[in-house]
C-alpha cells in the first residue's frame, strides 16, 4: 500500500473517493434506521440512549488502537483495518430482529453519533491519510471536501431507502424492511473494503518518539477541549433526532428518510462551496468557527419550532452550513501535528470527541422530559464549542511555542 510516485498516490485517491460513497449510503441508513427500529420493537427512547454508551465505548478504544498503529503501518492499511468492523457489524443485524444480534452488530459497527451528511466521512485514518499526502493546507481542504460532498451527495441513497418504508413495508413487514437494508448496507460496506485495498500512500517517517512530539501535543490541547464540547453536544442532540421527529410531530419514517435526503443535497452542496469557492479565499478558522456557532444556534431555534416543515426546513439549512465548515475544520485539525505523529493525534481527537458522545446516554432521559431539551442543551453546547475553537487556535503561535520550549530546555 506504499508508494513512492506521485502518479499512483493521487491515482489510487479515486478508492477512497468510492469507499466514501459507498459506506455513506450504508451507514447513513443504519445510523437512520437504528433509533426507529428500535422503538417499532417496543424499546423505549431511555434505552435507546443507553445503547449508544457502550457502542462508544467500543469506538473509543478502536479509534486508539487503529490510530497509534497508523503511525506505524501506514493509514491505508488503518483504513482498511477499520472497515472490517462495519462489515460484520451490519451482517449481524441483518440476520436476526434478537436485542443482542442488532446491540452487537451496532456496537461493533460503531452506529453512534449523528446522521449528518458527513457520518460516512468519518472514518479512523482518514484525516491521518490525507495530511500524510498533501502537505499544502489548502490541498488538504480540497481533497477533504472532496471526500465530504462525495460523503454527503451518496449519503442520499441512505436517506432514500429510509424514504422507501411506506411501500416496502406493506410487502415485506416492518421488520423485514428494516432487515433487508441492513443487509444492502453491509454489501455496500464490503464493496467499501474491497476499494481500500488498493489504496496507495507515501511511506511514513521513522516515528522518533513513544506517543508524540511535544509540538504536537501543545497543539493538540488547543484542538481537543472545543472539539470535546463539540461531541458532547453532537451526543446529545443528534443520535437521538430522527426519533424526536418522528414523536414530537408524527411523522412518518418516510417522512424523516426524504428530509434527511435533503439534508445529505444541501450539504453536499456545502462541502463543494468550501473547497471551490471559499478555500484559500477566507480565513479558514473564522469560517469553521462562525459554522459551529450557526449549527448550534439553529438547534436551539428548532427546539422551538411547533411546525414540522419548519422545523425541516431550519434542519436542511443547518446541515448547509455544517458542510462549509467541516472540510476547514478537518484541515485546521492537523495544521500544528508533526507529520510523524498525525496518525496518534487524529486517533486522540477521535477519541476525545467519541468520549464526549457518551452525552447520548442522556439523550433518551432528556427527550423523555421534554423534546426540547436534548436541542436546547446540545445547540447551546456547540455554539460555545465554535467560539473557543477560534479564540484557542487564533492565539495559537508555534514559533512562540517552541521558543518557550527551547528556553525551558
Amino acid at each position: 500500500m506504499f508508494s513512492d510516485s506521485p502518479e499512483e498516490v493521487n491515482k489510487s485517491f479515486k478508492y477512497l473517493i468510492i469507499s466514501m460513497a459507498t459506506r455513506s449510503s450504508a451507514l447513513i441508513f443504519v445510523t437512520l434506521a437504528l433509533p426507529l427500529y428500535l422503538h417499532f420493537l417496543d424499546f423505549s427512547a431511555v434505552f435507546i440512549g443507553l445503547l449508544y454508551i457502550p457502542i462508544t465505548l467500543f469506538n473509543v478504544f478502536l479509534t486508539l488502537i487503529l490510530g497509534r498503529l497508523g503511525d506505524k503501518i501506514g493509514y491505508s492499511r488503518i483504513l482498511f483495518l477499520g472497515e472490517v468492523f462495519p462489515v460484520a457489524g451490519m451482517l449481524l443485524m441483518a440476520v436476526s430482529a434478537n436485542i443482542y444480534f442488532i446491540a452487537t452488530g451496532a456496537i461493533i459497527a460503531g452506529i453512534t453519533g449523528g446522521a449528518g451528511g458527513m457520518r460516512g466521512a468519518f472514518s479512523p485514518g482518514m484525516t491521518a491519510f490525507v495530511a500524510n499526502n498533501y502537505g499544502a493546507e489548502n490541498d488538504r481542504v480540497g481533497k477533504l471536501s472532496l471526500l465530504l460532498a462525495t460523503a454527503s451527495a451518496f449519503s442520499i441513497f441512505g436517506g432514500l431507502f429510509l424514504g422507501s418504508y411506506a411501500f416496502i413495508k406493506n410487502i415485506t413487514g416492518t421488520i423485514m424492511f428494516y432487515r433487508i437494508f441492513f443487509f444492502i448496507s453491509f454489501i455496500l460496506v464490503f464493496i467499501s473494503l474491497i476499494s481500500l485495498s488498493r489504496l496507495k500512500e507515501y511511506r511514513r517517517p521513522k516515528k522518533t518518539t513513544r506517543v508524540m512530539k511535544k509540538q504536537s501535543l501543545r497543539y493538540l490541547i488547543r484542538i481537543m477541549l472545543p472539539n470535546s464540547i463539540n461531541a458532547a453536544a453532537i451526543g446529545i442532540s443528534m443520535p437521538l433526532l430522527p426519533l424526536l421527529f418522528e414523536l414530537k410531530y408524527h411523522v412518518d419514517p418516510s417522512i424523516i428518510g426524504y428530509l434527511y435526503t435533503f439534508a445529505y443535497v444541501v450539504t453536499a452542496l456545502g462541502s463543494y462551496i468550501s473547497g471551490k469557492y471559499i478555500n484559500g479565499m477566507f480565513d479558514s478558522l473564522k469560517i469553521a468557527s462562525i459554522a459551529h456557532i450557526l449549527q448550534g444556534a439553529l438547534f436551539i431555534i428548532i427546539a422551538f419550532t411547533p411546525l414540522f416543515f419548519l422545523a425541516g426546513v431550519i434542519y436542511i439549512f443547518r446541515m448547509g452550513i455544517a458542510g462549509v465548515g467541516s472540510p476547514m475544520r478537518g484541515a485546521i485539525n492537523v495544521r500544528g501535528i508533526d507529520r510523524e505523529d498525525y496518525g496518534t493525534s487524529t486517533a486522540i481527537q477521535g477519541i476525545s470527541g467519541r468520549a464526549s458522545q457518551l452525552t447520548s446516554g442522556a439523550s433518551g432521559y432528556l427527550m423523555d422530559l421534554n423534546f426540547a431539551f436534548p436541542l436546547l442543551i446540545g445547540g447551546s453546547l456547540q455554539a460555545l464549542g465554535g467560539v473557543l475553537y477560534y479564540t484557542l487556535i487564533k492565539s495559537w503561535n508555534p514559533g512562540k511555542h517552541d521558543q518557550a520550549g527551547k528556553a525551558k530546555a
